[in-house]
């Protein structure tokens, strides 16, 4: 039995251990610390607008027509906008000498700049469409965000994973978890509000009493933080490209070659030794299968978190009061970059413990969609102690976090493999994004598994 300050860093393959100080240092002298904040601050650009959009919906939720079903719609929009990294794709594959990865990550970051912009005057501004409003100026620009963002998915990893060593890929996943992180503080800054609901005897039924709750800044003003931080980003992403101080700390590009053939190109120097031969293609075909097995597990995790929940989020959490709303998304995000810090202790693990680590948060989601298939009067929803209120935001939280952890360690597993592989791998993310996330907007739009209550519903109203 090892003491926990004994235990040494030590990779086989298939068994990883730790020592937490030693691994800590141990890191850290591999890498520049001036580039590692870069890449956080650059990757930071990722999803930081559209993860803004989620942490304002407890504000613009009840202000816009479409209620608890926004959620729901916007990430349909999501998955729409999804066929523009599948374009990219497209271009790259008849087109590989044309396509400037460089200039497409500025194409990103600008664009989606200037998108968050015009988000602070335009995300209230409702259309009627067949005789029902509709937000359709916050659908466009969402669609906008999620199309940029989820090329992202396919530029920010391939240009750090080409450009640096692997240890580079921790920071990458920081700053992607950061873009998820500094919205929501600023969302938890910004507070939270209920319903405008007052006491009334009309029927003898008493509502939910509440007060609305005055934020310390506007939507307006919170979108137009996003747009500051974004150009921080764009700022980063100069001198990360640019100066040769980031320079100095990128590696041989050609090690990429190799590792990208070597699945292929193993052989032994001596012929006639048919054991090694049948040992190389075995060790081959297991890291194939490796390969097969991450990216079936990477579409089932983004299928269910990126996709498939998020348009549960308001069933799951406003039965409880809309303050459990606010703190699931908030909270979850806030954590995020928790759990990939703590994945620089353990960043090379076998595949087993990557299987066991994902088998609590896929309960943890069967929960969360439990939770909402009974809303609007889910499991202790009355209880005095609000026990459902922080059940639910405990299974976003730890969902988020794992999830997260869960996608960090796949990424270091794959790097050595090349960056079209971990290309391949940011297709299968978005693979099972849209297809968790329209399996949701067909549930909640058309066969209506999911109800809202109603508007300043009565307290008895679940009993």
């Amino acid at each position: 039995m090892h003491r926990i300050d004994q235990i040494e860093l030590i990779s086989d393959g298939n068994i990883f251990h730790f020592k937490s100080a030693n691994s800590f240092i141990n890191y850290f002298s591999k890498i520049k610390i001036g580039v590692f904040v870069l890449i956080c601050l650059f990757t930071l650009g990722s999803w930081l607008d559209i993860s803004g959009i989620w942490c304002e919906l407890p504000f613009m939720i009840h202000q816009l027509p479409e209620g608890w079903r926004l959620p729901s719609i916007l990430s349909a929009v999501s998955q729409f906008a999804q066929t523009g990294p599948f374009i990219y794709l497209l271009i790259r594959y008849f087109f590989p000498t044309r396509v400037d990865n460089v200039k497409v990550i500025y194409m990103i970051l600008i664009f989606g700049a200037v998108s968050s912009f015009l988000l602070a005057f335009f995300w209230n501004k409702s259309v009627v469409v067949h005789e029902e409003k509709r937000s359709i100026y916050l659908y466009i620009l969402h669609f906008t965000l999620s199309l940029l963002d989820g090329m992202s998915t396919l530029t920010f990893l391939p240009y750090v994973g080409e450009y640096f060593a692997k240890e580079y890929i921790i920071p990458n996943y920081i700053g992607e978890s950061f873009s998820s992180l500094v919205p929501a503080t600023l969302a938890l800054i910004q507070g939270f509000q209920d319903e405008d609901c007052s006491i009334s005897d009309q029927n003898k039924t008493s509502t939910l009493p509440r007060t609305p709750y005055k934020a310390k800044y506007s939507v307006f003003v919170y979108f137009l933080l996003i747009f500051l931080l974004l150009l921080i980003s764009i700022a980063a992403f100069s001198y990360l490209n640019f100066s040769n101080y980031a320079k100095r700390a990128r590696k041989n590009r050609f090690s990429w070659v190799s590792a990208e053939f070597s699945l292929n190109d193993e052989t032994v120097d001596d012929s006639s030794q048919r054991d090694k031969e049948m040992k190389q293609k075995r060790n081959i075909k297991e890291k194939e299968m490796e390969i097969r097995f991450l990216f079936i597990l990477t579409v089932m995790v983004t299928f269910v978190y990126y996709g498939f929940l998020p348009g549960l989020m308001s069933y799951s959490t406003i039965p409880y009061s809309n303050k459990f709303f606010h703190l699931s998304i908030t909270l979850s995000s806030i954590l995020l970059p928790l759990s990939i810090i703590l994945s620089i202790f353990s960043y090379e693990v076998s595949i087993q413990r990557i299987c066991l680590e994902s088998v609590a948060p896929f309960i943890l989601s069967f929960y969360i969609y439990l939770v909402s298939v009974l809303s609007p009067c889910p499991p202790f929803v009355n209880n005095k102690y609000n026990l459902g209120g922080y059940l639910i935001v405990f299974c976003w939280i730890i969902t988020s976090l794992m999830f997260m952890r869960i996608r960090c360690l796949i990424a270091a597993k794959l790097e050595k493999y090349g960056k079209n592989i971990l290309l391949k791998l940011g297709c299968f993310t978005i693979i099972g994004q849209v297809f968790g996330g329209l399996t949701t907007y067909f549930m909640v739009e058309y066969l209506r598994l999911f109800i809202d209550r109603p508007k300043c519903a009565p307290i008895d109203f679940c009993y």
